[in-house]
C-alpha cells in the first residue's frame, strides 16, 4: 500500500539513506527535478541542492538523527537538470529499525516555484507602487504649487496694466500645464500596460515600424534623420500588439528626441532578424547615448538622462520594461563599436513566432555590437 501510494502520489516522495543518496523516488519527484529515476539513484540530494540552503538542510538532518526532533519542514531550492532553480517545500521524517538505528529518511517534496515567484512579484509590485506614488506625488505637487503662484502673478500684472509680462507668465503657465498633461498621460499609459488585458495576435512588425515612423514624423528635428529599415525577418510574430507597439514607439521616439545636435546629421536604423530560434528587433542611432554610470538605472521609473535635450516624464523606458516583462521578451541596451549613440534590442522567444520565416541559411546578420 505504501509503495502504491508513493508511486501514484501527486507530490514528490523519496526514501533517502542517512548519507544522502536516493534509495527510492517516485515519478512526481523526477518530474520536479527533471532527472530520471535511474539518474537520481546514482547521486545524492546534496548534489542538486542549492549551496545556500544545504547547511540548514543538513543541520535539520543531524537533529533528527540525534533524536532532538521527529520531523522538519523547510523551503529550499533544487537545481533542475536543465540548470534552472526549483523552489520546493520539503518535509522530512526518519524511519528507524527495532534497535532504533536509522534506516532511511522519508522526504516529501512539493514544487512551489510558481507560488514563490508570485509572492516575490507581489512584493516587488507593492514596493514599486509605493515608490511610484511617492515620486508621482512629488512631481505633481511642485508644478501645481507653481501654477497657483503664476495665476496670482498674472492677475497682478493685468491689474498693473503690464500686459506683455502677463502674456509671458501665461506662456510659462501653459508650458507647465503641458508638462503636467504629459505626466498624467504617461501615468495612464503605464496603468494601461500593467492592467489592460490583451490577447495575443499575429502582427507584421514591418507594418508596425512603418506606422510608428509615420506617426512620429511631426516630432521636432525628425527631418534631420537619415532613416533606414532592414527587415530581414519575413512573416508575422504572435504577441500583444499594444505592448509591443509601445516598445517600438519608445525606442524610435527616443532616437528622435535625443539626437546629437552637434553632428551635421543623425541616423536611425531599425533591423529585424531571426537568430538562435529567436526574433530580434534592434533600433540603432548615433545620438547622445547613455553614459555608463546611468545604465543600471536605464529602465527605472522617473529617470531622466538628458533633461537639457528633451523634457520627458522619466516613465518611457520603465513602461518599455513592463511591456517586455509581460510579453516574455528580453531587453538589451548596447553601445555601437565606435562608442557613439545607442542600440536598443528586444528579443522574443521562438514560441511567439509564426512559422512563416526565412530559413536560417537565408538570414543576413545585422552589424555586430558591443553589449
Amino acid at each position: 500500500m505504501f509503495r502504491l501510494a508513493m508511486e501514484h502520489s501527486a507530490i514528490g516522495m523519496a526514501l533517502i539513506s542517512p548519507d544522502g543518496t536516493w534509495l527510492k523516488v517516485n515519478k512526481a519527484i523526477c518530474d520536479i527535478v527533471g532527472y530520471s529515476e535511474k539518474e537520481l539513484l546514482k547521486i545524492d540530494f546534496q548534489s542538486i541542492t542549492h549551496p545556500d540552503d544545504l547547511r540548514a538542510d543538513l543541520t535539520f538532518l543531524e537533529q533528527i538523527l540525534a533524536g532532538d526532533i521527529q520531523t522538519y519542514n523547510m523551503e529550499k531550492r533544487y537545481f533542475h537538470k536543465s540548470g534552472r532553480l526549483i523552489w520546493a517545500n520539503l518535509t522530512v521524517s526518519l524511519v528507524r529499525d527495532r534497535a532504533q538505528q536509522p534506516l532511511y529518511f522519508i522526504s516529501q517534496i512539493q514544487d512551489i516555484t510558481l507560488q514563490k515567484k508570485a509572492s516575490v512579484d507581489l512584493l516587488q509590485d507593492k514596493q514599486e507602487m509605493e515608490e511610484f506614488a511617492y515620486r508621482l506625488t512629488h512631481d505633481l505637487r511642485s508644478p501645481l504649487s507653481s501654477m497657483g503662484c503664476l495665476m496670482k502673478m498674472i492677475s497682478q500684472q493685468i491689474s498693473n496694466g503690464d500686459i506683455p509680462s502677463a502674456l509671458k507668465t501665461v506662456q510659462t503657465s501653459h508650458d507647465g500645464l503641458t508638462k503636467l498633461s504629459d505626466l498624467v498621460g504617461s501615468v495612464l499609459d503605464v496603468s494601461k500596460v500593467k492592467l489592460q488585458e490583451e490577447s495575443t495576435q499575429p502582427i507584421d512588425v514591418s507594418v508596425i515600424v512603418c506606422e510608428t515612423l509615420a506617426a512620429l514624423s511631426n516630432m521636432e528635428n525628425f527631418e534631420r534623420l537619415d532613416i533606414e529599415t532592414r527587415f530581414e525577418y519575413i512573416g508575422t510574430i504572435n504577441t500583444q500588439p499594444y505592448k509591443f507597439t509601445q516598445i517600438i514607439d519608445n525606442f524610435i521616439s527616443n532616437a528622435i528626441k535625443y539626437q546629437d545636435m552637434s553632428k551635421t546629421n543623425s541616423f536611425l536604423r531599425v533591423l529585424t532578424y531571426k537568430l538562435n530560434q529567436e526574433f530580434i528587433l534592434e533600433v540603432h542611432d548615433n545620438g547622445l547615448g547613455i553614459d555608463e554610470v546611468y545604465r543600471k538605472k536605464l529602465f527605472q521609473m522617473f529617470e531622466r538622462f538628458h533633461p537639457a535635450a528633451s523634457v520627458g516624464t522619466g516613465l518611457g523606458l520603465y513602461m518599455v520594461k513592463k511591456s517586455a516583462d509581460l510579453l516574455g521578451a528580453k531587453l538589451v541596451y548596447a553601445v555601437p563599436e565606435n562608442g557613439k549613440g545607442s542600440i536598443f534590442r528586444v528579443t522574443l522567444p521562438l514560441d511567439n513566432i509564426s512559422p512563416l520565416t526565412l530559413p536560417d541559411s537565408e538570414i543576413k546578420m545585422s552589424q555586430p555590437f558591443v553589449q
